[in-house]
C-alpha cells in the first residue's frame, strides 16, 4: 500500500514539475515575442511573473528581462529612474542565485547600471567593481568600469596610505594594466579605446611610477613572480621606460621572455642591452622582436630601428634593414630620406672616384624624391635634399659616361 501511494506521488510531482516546465517555457517564448513587437509593458507583467514563477528555469530568462529592464531604466523619468536600477540590481542577483556558474558579468554590469544612469552610493559601486576585478576578471572588459575601478581605488590610497600601502598600490597598477593588455588582444577592435583607458591610468600614477620607487620594488617583487606573466609583463614596460640600464630591468625582461617569449618581450632585452653597452646583443633581440611581431607596422618600425643603431657602423646591414621596413610599411616616406642620407654619408668610403661620387649623390637624390611619391608632404624636405645632392653632382648630360656602377657595400649602378 505504501508503494502505490509512494508510485502515486512520484507520479502527481512528475505532472505538476512538467506543467510548470510547459508553462514556464511558454512564458519565455511570450516575453520574447512581446520584445520583438516592442510591446514593452506586456513583457514587463511577463517579466513579473517569470521571475517569481520560473527563477531556475533557463538562463534565457534573465537575458530577456534585462532588456525588458533596460528599456525601463531608459525611459524612466529622473524620480524614477534609481527604482528601476535598482530593479534591475535585483535580476543580477536573482541570476547570480539560481546560476552561479554564469559568464554574464553581472559585477560588471551592476556596477556599469550605476555609472551610467549616476546612481547609488560610491562603496556600493567599488565593491561591485572589486567583485568584477576579483571574481570575473575573464569577463571584465568594459573600458570605462576598468577605468573607474582604477580611479576609485588609487582615491581610497590617496586618502588614507596606512590602509593601501605604496606596493600595494603599484601591485593593483600591474594587475590593471596587464588585464587591459589582455582586453587589448583579445578585443583588437577596441584597441584604441584600451590605450586610452591605459594612458589615463598612467596619467594617475605619473607620481607614482617613478625611478626611485620602481626599482626597489621590482628588485623585491621579482622571485616571487618570476613565472607570473600578470606581473613581469606591466612591470617590465614601466622599467623599460624609467631605467633602461638597470640590471632589475634586464633580470624582469629576461625572465618574461622566458615565460611568454614576444615581440615585445625581445625588444625589452634588446632595449636593455643597448643600453648596458652590448649593441651586437641588442640587434640579435631586435632582429627576432621584428620576426615575432604579427603587426606589419610593428616590423617595420622595429627593422627601422636597427637600420638607425647601425647607419655609422654597418650600412649594408643598415639598408637591408631599412629595405625590410619598406616591405612591411611601403607608405612611410622617412624610409627613402633615411636612405638617401645613407647613401650621401658613403661617398668617402665607396666613391673610389669622382664618376662614382657623382654616381652616389645622384642615387641618393633619386632615392629622396621616392619619399614624395609615398607621403606627398614630405615634398619640400624631399626636394630640398635632392637638390642639395644633385649640386655635388660633377657628371653633366655632355658627359660620355652613360652609367657607374657602385661598389662597396651599395653594389647598384646609376645611369646619366
Amino acid at each position: 500500500m505504501k508503494t502505490k501511494l509512494l508510485l502515486l506521488l512520484i507520479v502527481i510531482f512528475s505532472s505538476l514539475a512538467n506543467a510548470q516546465e510547459e508553462k514556464c517555457g511558454e512564458k519565455e517564448k511570450q516575453l520574447n515575442q512581446y520584445l520583438v513587437d516592442a510591446e514593452y509593458q506586456k513583457a514587463l507583467e511577463t517579466w513579473e511573473d517569470v521571475k517569481i514563477l520560473c527563477p531556475s528555469y533557463s538562463e534565457k530568462i534573465y537575458l530577456l528581462g534585462n532588456k525588458v529592464l533596460q528599456y525601463q531604466i531608459e525611459n524612466a523619468n529622473s524620480k524614477d529612474k534609481e527604482d528601476k536600477v535598482n530593479a534591475l540590481l535585483q535580476l543580477y542577483d536573482q541570476f547570480d542565485k539560481y546560476y552561479p556558474n554564469n559568464k554574464n558579468g553581472n559585477f560588471e554590469k551592476r556596477a556599469l547600471a550605476l555609472i551610467i544612469n549616476k546612481v547609488g552610493k560610491p562603496d556600493n559601486l567599488f565593491s561591485y567593481l572589486n567583485k568584477a576585478f576579483e571574481k570575473e576578471k575573464e569577463t571584465f572588459a568594459n573600458s570605462q568600469a576598468v577605468y573607474v575601478y582604477f580611479e576609485m581605488y588609487f582615491d581610497l590610497y590617496k586618502q588614507n596610505k596606512s590602509i593601501i600601502p605604496l606596493e600595494e598600490l603599484i601591485d593593483k597598477y600591474c594587475a590593471v594594466s596587464y588585464l587591459i593588455s589582455e582586453n587589448s588582444r583579445k578585443f583588437t577592435f577596441k584597441k584604441e579605446e584600451f590605450n586610452r583607458v591605459s594612458l589615463g591610468i598612467e596619467l594617475l600614477m605619473k607620481d607614482i611610477l617613478t625611478k626611485e620607487n620602481m626599482i626597489p620594488y621590482a628588485q623585491k617583487k621579482l622571485e616571487i613572480n618570476s613565472s607570473d606573466t600578470s606581473w613581469l609583463e606591466p612591470t617590465a614596460k614601466v622599467l623599460s621606460l624609467l631605467c633602461k640600464n638597470s640590471p632589475v630591468f634586464g633580470s624582469v625582461a629576461s625572465k618574461l621572455d622566458n615565460v611568454r617569449p614576444t615581440s615585445t618581450s625581445s625588444y625589452y632585452l634588446a632595449t636593455y642591452n643597448l643600453n648596458t653597452g652590448n649593441q651586437n646583443k641588442a640587434i640579435e633581440f631586435y632582429k627576432k622582436s621584428a620576426e615575432l611581431a604579427t603587426d606589419s607596422i610593428e616590423k617595420a618600425t622595429i627593422y627601422y630601428s636597427i637600420a638607425t643603431i647601425l647607419s655609422n657602423s654597418d650600412k649594408a646591414t643598415a639598408e637591408k634593414m631599412v629595405l625590410n621596413a619598406l616591405v612591411n610599411n611601403p607608405i612611410n616616406g622617412r624610409y627613402f630620406i633615411f636612405l638617401a642620407n645613407l647613401y650621401a654619408n658613403s661617398v668617402n668610403d665607396c666613391g673610389a672616384n669622382e664618376n662614382e661620387r657623382s654616381a652616389i649623390y645622384k642615387l641618393a637624390s633619386t632615392t629622396a624624391l621616392k619619399a614624395i611619391a609615398v607621403e606627398p608632404r614630405l615634398k619640400p624636405t624631399a626636394d630640398a635634399m635632392s637638390a642639395e645632392y644633385l649640386k655635388k653632382v660633377t657628371l653633366n648630360s655632355d658627359s660620355k659616361v652613360n652609367s657607374v656602377k657602385i661598389g662597396c657595400w651599395i653594389q647598384q649602378t646609376v645611369k646619366f
